[in-house]
């Protein structure tokens, strides 16, 4: 639709099944009613449909009369969908279907099966799917380690301000719990900048690739997977914080006074 500058409700003249010996054209003038995704259906050396590419049209538009295969009209097909249900195994399908047209005496350079029929894209993006599975373990892998080198650095730069509250009064666990709350302070202003930002992003580029790939661009986003990172990354936050607090913890005011 988009190379051919059409829009829904334009009409559109449609030519199928022309003989080499047609001295004259006759399209038919159709009406663009919706906007479809098709798998790549082909057969022989036919131009194969996939994303982005083929119509949907009455069977009617595309019926070819062959009196040699034994079909005179008024619908003939030279191709059929079938559709499987789930779980089915394509494989052995598609071997049962090749033996029926043996069995019925079809050449097999007339009839032939194919089991999977997804388009040439998807096949190809499908041996990439779990690179951003990869990426986003890396990333989450960095930010680990980010927010762990944060804080030992905070203790280790703060040691003066940690033994003067130690010889104020500040107990063990206290240190214990200004170290996990700088932690959470920091994983929480990671959330409230990231969650918003990424899924926003993310909406924009799957929009970006589906319109390139020729698929309806409406993303999904998993808003429960979304809330669920909110109390792990916390969690995980001030799990993070025990290494340091237990540092910061430990820490002997007169030796860190003395050595200042």
């Amino acid at each position: 639709m988009r190379a051919a500058g059409l829009r829904l409700g334009q009409t559109v003249h449609v030519t199928a099944n022309h003989q080499s010996t047609s001295t004259e054209d006759k399209p038919t003038v159709m009406r663009v009613v919706g906007v479809v995704v098709l798998p790549r259906f082909a057969r022989g050396s036919f131009a194969p449909t996939g994303l982005g590419a083929g119509a949907v049209v009455p069977a009617s538009v595309l019926t070819e009369p062959n009196q040699s295969s034994g079909c005179a009209g008024p619908l003939c097909y030279n191709f059929f969908l079938l559709r499987y249900r789930p779980g089915t195994d394509l494989a052995a399908q598609n071997a049962r279907m090749t033996a029926i047209l043996r069995a019925n005496h079809c050449p097999i350079t007339s009839c032939t099966t194919t089991g999977d029929q997804r388009p040439a894209e998807i096949v190809n993006y499908a041996g990439i799917r779990d690179i951003p599975l990869i990426l986003g373990a890396v990333l989450a892998v960095l930010a680990v380690c980010t927010l762990a080198h944060v804080l030992l650095t905070s203790v280790r730069r703060r040691r003066r301000d940690l033994a003067v509250l130690k010889t104020l009064g500040l107990t063990r666990p206290e240190v214990l719990r200004l170290v996990a709350w700088q932690a959470t302070a920091l994983a929480a202003a990671a959330l409230l900048i990231g969650v918003p930002l990424g899924v926003i992003a993310g909406r924009q580029a799957w929009a970006f690739f589906a319109n390139a790939a020729g698929v309806a661009p409406r993303p999904d986003v998993p808003l429960s997977l979304v809330l669920l990172a909110v109390p792990v990354t916390l969690l995980l936050a001030n799990a993070i914080a025990a290494l340091p607090g237990w540092t910061a913890a430990r820490l002997r005011p007169a030796a860190v006074l003395h050595a200042e």
